[in-house]
């Protein structure tokens, strides 16, 4: 049942905004008519009462698909996109709540929300604290339709946010998703300093507008737009200016190989680049790379021997995947967190891309990113260590039988959380023994064990990130390498000995469920 304009009375009492307090002022952004209501009541409703409020509008039959979609747009309305991240995953992480909803059983789908929403309160409470950022509406004359991409590349490339907001704006009302899309894979992938957050915030957004609908797409893309413009063209953040990155080398190599918006590669590219096929030796050879080579020369060196058919664009993925979860492995924190992240957020725009040179692009960038990561990471207090992913630890061999599988999940839940070395070669371990037992459900298993601790025992909105990503991961690398990459795993997800998050716990009683 849809949220009517009069309201709902949840299970706390608390009326749902009336039509008349719900109507947006001038200088606020407006959103489409049927979810205005409820986006209201989720900004209005304090923090300690949201659990009984949202447990209200469930009974009363408000639609997962409307309470999904009101989350991610009290965000959008309500927190500052600049920087994006920090307080602003309330919105990164409203895809990831949704996947992981889609993987818990029955009577847990709903706990992912329940989390969201405390998770919104938290960052909109910060936000009124950092200036009370809200998302204005439109303003000034917006440029013609047949100019509108013009004016949104000219205002993207002088960083200019008031000229890209009325192009975006411009696009949305009179262009196609997938044509939009297609234009802002590249401008989420051009600039790595927030740490990777700006692939990723492209990728979230497109996967949760194909869920709760397109006709959210304005403010959303408006909000992404004011993110991919943080920073500007000079400053310089961990460790990077704009112009020092990779981005325009990749640009230029990119234009020289491939007609830029053509369907089809050129004919002096290989025509099977992208197709499935990779070898360990070459991996092997490209995460040396990444490990000794400067930025650029490993860009230009992926990118020449890609051009000669020397191996394809799996290859590539393989190493770039090996060489987020090494950098995790190496440093776990934040850093190490989203290394995996934006390689999955760039692999996912490779994958949904439709132009050639786009794809290549996104992949050039991927493999920049990690090696500046790597720079990066090396000046931060502790620095490196010396772990290297293709290599097992002396000392840290965990081998299950073939016959207690069960056992060998629960070594690495047990372990997570309590000694990362141990969990992390328990880890490698089941991926070995699915690999060698040809039992490939195995990691399926454990990726469905994982997301109902995360559903449980989340603090942070990177459990429901990292532990998204490290699994969409995991089916992304070829076969040979998935041990290495699950290795990485446990090192930010929870285990059966967490805590059950508060929320969560008054969420399950709220709906009769504890």
């Amino acid at each position: 049942m849809a949220l009517g304009a009069s309201g709902l009375l949840g299970a706390t009492g608390l009326p749902a905004v009336a039509a008349d307090k719900s109507r947006v002022t001038a200088d606020l952004v407006r959103l489409d008519a049927g979810i205005e209501p409820l986006v209201r009541l989720l900004e209005r409703t304090p923090r300690t009462q949201c659990v009984g409020m949202l447990a209200g509008q469930v009974r009363q039959g408000v639609p997962y698909r409307q309470l999904l979609a009101a989350l991610f747009l009290a965000g959008i309305r309500n927190v500052n996109p600049q920087p994006p991240g920090y307080k602003f995953h309330c919105v990164f992480v409203i895809h990831a709540a949704h996947q992981l909803s889609l993987d818990l059983p029955a009577d847990q789908r709903l706990l992912p929300l329940f989390w969201a929403l405390d998770n919104f309160k938290v960052s909109q409470a910060k936000d009124i604290e950092e200036g009370d950022f809200n998302l204005a509406a439109v303003r000034g004359r917006l440029p013609a339709p047949e100019k509108a991409w013009d004016e949104f590349r000219a205002a993207m490339a002088d960083w200019d946010e008031q000229r890209a907001d009325r192009a975006i704006v411009a696009l949305v009302r009179s262009r196609g998703a997938h044509e939009i899309i297609e234009g802002l894979w590249e401008y989420g992938a051009r600039d790595y300093r927030n740490i990777g957050h700006k692939p990723i915030f492209v990728a979230n957004t497109w996967r949760t507008l194909q869920t709760i609908g397109w006709q959210h797409a304005e403010p959303a893309l408006r909000s992404l737009v004011l993110g991919l413009l943080d920073y500007g063209k000079a400053e310089r953040v961990n460790k990077f200016a704009f112009t020092d990155q990779v981005f325009l080398g990749n640009r230029r190599f990119v234009d020289a190989v491939m007609p830029p918006g053509s369907q089809r590669s050129s004919s002096r590219w290989p025509a099977n680049w992208s197709r499935p096929g990779s070898q360990v030796s070459r991996v092997s050879g490209l995460v040396e790379a990444m490990r000794s080579l400067d930025p650029h020369a490993c860009c230009r060196l992926v990118g020449e021997r890609l051009g000669k058919g020397e191996f394809r664009a799996q290859a590539a993925w393989d190493a770039v995947h090996l060489m987020a979860g090494e950098l995790m492995i190496r440093q776990p924190g934040i850093y190490g967190i989203h290394t995996v992240t934006s390689a999955n957020a760039l692999h996912t725009a490779y994958q949904l891309a439709a132009l050639p040179a786009t794809r290549l692009l996104l992949l050039l960038q991927a493999v920049g990113w990690m090696v500046q990561f790597r720079e990066f990471m090396a000046t931060t207090r502790g620095g490196l260590n010396k772990s290297d992913i293709l290599v097992r630890p002396p000392g840290r061999q965990v081998k299950p039988r073939p016959d207690d599988s069960r056992s060998a999940i629960e070594a690495v839940l047990g372990a997570i959380g309590q000694d990362a070395g141990t969990a992390a070669a328990a880890a490698r371990g089941l991926g070995e023994l699915a690999a060698a037992s040809k039992q490939p459900a195995l990691l399926g298993d454990f990726a469905s064990a994982v997301r109902q601790l995360i559903a449980r025992k989340a603090t942070d909105a990177h459990h429901y990130k990292y532990g998204m990503a490290i699994f969409e991961n995991l089916d992304r690398v070829s076969p040979a390498f998935r041990p290495h990459v699950l290795a990485a795993a446990p090192y930010f997800l929870r285990g059966r000995k967490d805590p059950d998050t508060p929320v969560v716990t008054r969420a399950l009683d709220a709906l009769g469920a504890g």
